[in-house]
């Protein structure tokens, strides 16, 4: 995926699809940005967290808002 207007929470529903654990009624997907600094050691960057089952703050907002660059790394942990 590459849309910079893709939300958290499409992202989630796609990883949904796709990943039985994402599926769970207590699931929560975190995601973080990886990228290079200025020195070139990588980063992490925490952005948002969605919960599966019910509405947060964070599942509207979209890559482009989170400032989302092509070329960085999106990590998505499932817990």
């Amino acid at each position: 995926m590459h849309r910079r207007d893709a939300t958290l929470r499409e992202i989630t529903t796609l990883i949904k699809g796709v990943h039985e654990s994402a599926r769970r009624r207590d699931a929560r997907v975190h995601y973080a940005f990886i990228y290079p600094d200025t020195r070139g050691r990588m980063i992490a960057r925490r952005v948002g967290i969605v919960n599966t089952s019910r509405v947060g703050d964070d599942d509207n907002v979209t890559l482009h808002e989170l400032n989302f660059q092509i070329g960085d790394f999106l990590e998505v942990t499932i817990v």
